[in-house]
């Protein structure tokens, strides 16, 4: 259950200012770490042009966050206190008209609710903009497709990309997206300040990094206050005032609402009309300023459950939002009070979050050339751009790999097309709808996966109509998926759109280590190749007894590793966004993994030095130090960011285990017939259960403190035990030591084990 952070109270008219004072001048002020900022010389130009006069004040401090853990850089001259502060006050001085815009983002918001509260008259503010469907989470099944949770979606908000872009797969702290974001590319354009206020931590710890390097002048983290609804509202009413051309301000309370009462108490109805009136000051506040222009943008970054939860599942309640202009959109469909779609198909057709970004590049005359477009979005304003962009591969695995490009098309504007940059189809004609790409074997020349990215481009004015998706090309010799691969086979886990996930053979349970484990401990991710979708794991969810990850629960009977000489494999595809840092973590193991040489089966991820690289290693154990181990000098380096697969034999009769690591980056490794020495194979079944991004204990992470801390405990609670995540798909285990070519058959053939079971 999470506690209601909104603190909201009625609003008064203009909340008060929050101000903490830092020595300065006029010319420039000292960021945290020393460093001297000044004034900007395109600023200073434009202000010279429109012969306004610095202000010259004593006594101020600068904009900071509501708990003044973070400060601002200041404005240039002329919108500046004698000290280097943001001056205050209301509309600007004569001038020319500026483009400005104002994002503000309602976590927790639905669709549903907003559309019942307009027809109602209760969002009197909300109902004056021009409100339409819109998608978030990507597309499913797709390189798009990313959890539904608040951190992935507000780096989707900020980045015009998708999680296989931006790589925030969860909503784990200390995240950085990968991708440009809007302050970045803005402040490289010279637009002017860029500011954000936000009421979660989670925002402000994404955005850190933005902060530190000056794309983000200001980061106002309202997290820690008791009214951080209030605090939000101040902090992006004081940036407005000051000039800020790019101000994002992130609510959090209707989301603690529905998470504390439900979408269908009054409780959630009475926030969202306290956050109309929210919007209602912001939007005032703007109509102030009297030499800007501005940009309007409202909008969710996920929907929620049918219970009111953000289970990150890729589901059309949980993936259906809005996005409000007060602009018309240049899809021409505006707030209709339309039905939410009940399919995900029928979603797609809508906008996403992923345009929002775009959007205000647009607005903002920013918006990046065809040849560096790198956004999953495109704008909703000027002219329309293609739209349901997708990608399908032909003849995966082969020289003959070909894309096929899908999209629907607007009404004129001649087609470009773009490969990683470069013009691949010229000047098609207007309406048309798709292209496939032949043009593949001079990218293709050795063997591995390659990830490409494509733009679709209507038109060729100044600011074209763009859209980019990615897809993912392998290059491997075919081969078949061997037939013999249903021999044996005891455990299987498909993985689908939602969780728990079911063995298809019916031998075993999967689900988190503990019942109290938040949902967020375990989400669906896009698939391996020939899958949909898989399983992300993350460990930064735990529970007070140190509980986390999950667990494989074989039936009576289906323990593949129990038995006097027991022989079996296990199998599946592994992949990891980034390496961990320091130390050792389990992958799957079910012994208590704080030692290899306590009794049991082991495959783990260590660090590596090697830049996109992990090392995995295998190891089995009989107890008192006994032991037998992979190779681990250096570990098997896998890549990180691709599926690899990942297999270990052991045959108990032979004394031998071979450990596979198949990788479409660097190749395959695989160590085969290597002794099991002097491990005794009747004890490699200590616990009724295999972890699964954990050990057999469902502890690891608080052992590994060598029993410096003890319950409670928290996630990171001590330095040697940091936080990891993992995504596995095609989870299957068999009673039998599997061939070297059955093994490579499941990789080659890029093909899941369910095409057999339904031949």
């Amino acid at each position: 259950m999470r506690v209601d952070r909104s603190g909201f109270t009625p609003s008064k008219g203009r909340p008060e200012p929050w101000f903490r004072s830092h020595a300065g001048n006029g010319s420039g002020t000292t960021r945290p770490g020393g460093h001297r900022t000044s004034t900007p010389a395109w600023l200073q130009s434009l202000n010279r042009f429109a012969g306004l006069i610095a202000l010259a004040v004593a006594t101020a401090g600068t904009l900071s966050a509501c708990n003044g853990s973070q400060t601002a850089n200041p404005p240039a001259a002329g919108n500046t206190q004698a000290n280097g502060s943001p001056a205050t006050g209301g509309s600007q001085a004569a001038g020319p008209v500026v483009k400005r815009a104002l994002v503000i983002d309602l976590d927790g918001a639905t669709y549903g609710a907003l559309k019942a509260g307009i027809a109602a008259g209760t969002l009197p503010n909300l109902a004056k903009l021009q409100i339409q469907l819109a998608y978030s989470g990507g597309v499913a099944g797709t390189l798009s497709q990313q959890p539904t949770f608040d951190t992935p979606g507000w780096a989707t908000l900020l980045t015009g990309t998708w999680a296989a872009r931006h790589q925030v797969m969860s909503d784990a702290p200390r995240q950085t997206p990968h991708s440009e974001s809007v302050f970045q590319i803005t402040k490289a354009s010279s637009t002017g300040l860029n500011g954000v206020a936000a009421a979660s931590s989670g925002l402000a710890q994404l955005l850190s990094a933005d902060h530190s390097a000056g794309y983000l002048d200001t980061l106002a983290d309202c997290s820690g206050n008791a009214t951080a609804s209030d605090c939000v509202t101040s902090q992006a009413v004081q940036m407005i005032d000051n000039g800020y051309t790019t101000i994002f301000a992130q609510y959090h309370a209707a989301q603690d609402a529905a998470v504390n009462y439900g979408v269908g108490a009054a409780q959630y109805a009475n926030t969202l009309t306290q956050l109309d009136q929210s919007v209602g000051t912001l939007v005032a506040e703007t109509a102030k300023q009297t030499n800007s222009q501005w940009l309007l943008v409202v909008t969710g970054n996920h929907g929620l459950s049918a219970n009111s939860q953000d289970d990150g599942l890729p589901l059309a309640p949980e993936s259906t939002t809005f996005i409000g202009l007060n602009q018309n959109a240049n899809n021409g469909t505006g707030f209709n009070g339309a039905v939410a779609p009940t399919t995900l198909s029928a979603l797609y057709a809508s906008p996403s979050i992923a345009d929002v970004t775009p959007t205000l590049l647009a607005y903002l005359n920013a918006v990046p050339a065809a040849a560096s477009y790198a956004m999953d979005g495109s704008e909703l304003l000027g002219a329309q751009p293609v739209s349901q962009l997708l990608a399908m591969v032909n003849n995966n695995n082969s020289s003959s790999a070909s894309v096929v490009l899908n999209w629907t098309a607007p009404a004129s504007g001649a087609i470009t097309v773009l490969r990683d940059g470069r013009v691949i189809a010229a000047n098609l004609p207007a309406g048309t709808t798709t292209y496939t790409d032949t043009q593949l074997a001079q990218e293709l020349t050795t063997q591995g996966s390659y990830l490409l990215s494509y733009t679709v481009q209507a038109g060729a004015t100044a600011s074209p109509a763009l859209r980019s998706t990615l897809t993912q090309v392998s290059f491997v010799p075919a081969v078949p998926l061997a037939a013999t691969l249903t021999n044996g086979l005891t455990v299987y886990y498909p993985f689908g759109s939602t969780l728990p996930a079911a063995d298809q053979l019916g031998h075993s349970t999967l689900g988190p280590y503990a019942a109290d484990l938040p949902a967020a401990a375990g989400s669906v991710v896009a698939g391996p190749p020939g899958s949909a979708h898989g399983l992300l794991v993350d460990t930064n969810y735990v529970d007070s007894n140190g509980f986390e990850g999950y667990k494989l629960t074989p039936a009576s009977g289906f323990d593949v590793s129990q038995g006097t000489a027991p022989q079996f494999t296990i199998g599946f595809w592994f992949k990891v966004q980034s390496c961990i840092a320091t130390n050792d973590v389990p992958v799957f193991s079910n012994k208590n993994y704080v030692s290899g040489g306590n009794a049991g089966v082991a495959i783990g991820l260590f660090a590596s030095s090697t830049a996109n690289q992990c090392g995995i290693a295998f190891n089995i154990g009989s107890g008192s130090g006994v032991r037998a181990d992979g190779p681990t000098s250096p570990y098997t380096q896998i890549s990180v960011g691709q599926w690899i697969y990942v297999a270990l034999s052991v045959d108990g009769v032979a004394k031998t285990m071979s450990m596979y690591a198949l990788d479409p980056v660097l190749g395959k490794s695989e160590i085969l017939a290597k002794s099991t020495g002097s491990v005794d194979l009747s004890k490699l079944s200590p616990f009724g259960q295999w972890g699964v991004g954990e050990d057999g204990t469902g502890t690891y992470l608080m052992n590994k403190c060598n029993g410096s801390v003890t319950p409670p405990y928290t996630a990171g609670k001590c330095a040697t035990a940091p936080t990891y995540q993992e995504m596995f798909g095609e989870l299957a285990m068999w009673n039998r030591a599997l061939s070297q070519s059955e093994v490579e058959s499941i990789f080659l053939s890029q093909k899941p084990l369910s095409t057999l079971l339904l031949n």
